[in-house]
């Protein structure tokens, strides 16, 4: 059997597992986007084992080179399927990066995609998100845990200061908790 098209950018199993589903897509016969569209040979699959709060993404140079780039975590709590949907989904946007007068992101050039692809949309949820999750979690003293972030920003802060109010309840008793899951102060986040 021959080399895919495409380039790997890590050795993690998950890049070369895209790649090959990537070239099954654009060669086979299942799928309506072909090789007429998409450029494999311009494009680098990688695995990012940090991203947490996006499936994949696609990276263009400009030059119609793009990396798409997936996640690990997608690849372990999702399974096959969603990294097969995420797959096609980036190659949408591989699809926009090398077509010249075609506007990437999720408009109407990515929306006539949708349903020929079998794609869920925009964003998709192949995996329930878990309090563990996020670097900081919301509790509310009448509900119980209510969300979190990510990252630190406006709500967290407006969370340590007494700001945040529930949307469940509309109470301000929300704390925030960090990862070891100590209530945060202020002093926390200097």
């Amino acid at each position: 059997m021959s080399r895919p098209a495409g380039a790997l950018g890590d050795g993690h199993d998950l890049s070369e597992r895209a790649r090959r589903y990537a070239n099954d897509v654009i060669s086979g016969d299942r799928w309506p986007l072909t090789a007429a569209h998409v450029d494999l040979d311009r494009v680098t699959f990688e695995t990012s084992t940090r991203m947490r709060r996006t499936h994949g993404v696609c990276v263009g140079d400009g030059d119609g080179n793009c990396t798409v780039r997936l996640s690990a975590r997608t690849d372990e709590r999702g399974g096959p399927d969603a990294i097969r949907e995420t797959v096609r989904h980036e190659l949408v946007h591989v699809w926009q990066v090398q077509s010249a007068d075609v506007r990437v992101g999720h408009g109407p050039s990515f929306e006539r995609w949708v349903d020929p692809l079998e794609l869920s949309g925009r964003c998709s949820r192949h995996y329930d998100v878990t309090p563990a999750d996020y670097a900081y979690r919301f509790h509310c003293a009448n509900c119980g845990f209510i969300g979190g972030r990510y990252r630190r920003c406006r709500t967290v802060r407006a969370a340590v200061d007494g700001r945040l109010r529930c949307r469940q309840c509309e109470s301000t008793a929300v704390d925030v908790r960090g990862e070891g899951g100590d209530v945060l102060t202020a002093a926390d986040l200097e």
